[in-house]
């Protein structure tokens, strides 16, 4: 009864999380970015999302585990546990990390993997999409920096990026976006 109880508790946070990550993903972040006084901007997803994030992984742990351990006499099984193991470790490891813009270099802080730090003399190309939100930031030696809707806050980082680049920028580069935002 107690384990039925806790299969259906988890089942439903389960679909819970999984709708706060779906609106994450897909629903403009509203947030603003955090000012530090030593000039730094950090621009952070959100704790729920965060949160749902992997609390999702969890549960594709604990059911590829549970496939793994009875899939030792079915292949099939076996196969099915150990691909959601793996791509429980892969969504982990694409866990979004914070952005921070300093005075010398825009860098990507992550939880699993290495930091990047692309600075600002660096950069050779800047993508923007034309009716989405990601903004991609492509340095030397082809490393890229990728500003998604899970970060709050857009305007202000396409104004430090205009700010530190100056007239470097792609014609394609959203300059209305910088004017109707809440930039000062």
């Amino acid at each position: 009864m107690i384990s039925q109880t806790f299969d259906w508790v988890a089942s439903v946070l389960f679909w819970i999380a999984l709708l706060l990550v779906l609106t994450g993903l897909f629903k403009s972040n509203r947030g603003t970015a955090k000012l530090c006084s030593n000039g730094k901007v950090h621009f952070a997803p959100r704790w729920w999302f965060v949160c749902a994030w992997v609390f999702i992984l969890v549960r594709f742990g604990f059911t590829g585990s549970h496939y793994f351990r009875a899939g030792l006499k079915e292949p099939l099984q076996f196969a099915t546990g150990a691909l959601m193991l793996i791509a429980a470790i892969a969504a982990l490891l694409s866990l979004p990390g914070t952005l921070v813009v300093t005075d010398e270099a825009l860098e990507e802080i992550n939880w699993v993997w290495k930091n990047k730090k692309i600075r600002w003399v660096e950069i050779q190309e800047i993508d923007t999409e034309k009716r989405g939100s990601a903004v991609t930031v492509i340095g030397s030696g082809r490393r890229k920096i990728v500003y998604t809707n899970v970060y709050p806050d857009r305007p202000r980082f396409l104004f430090e990026i205009k700010k530190h680049c100056g007239d470097d920028l792609p014609s394609n580069f959203p300059n209305q976006e910088m004017n109707s935002g809440s930039v000062i």
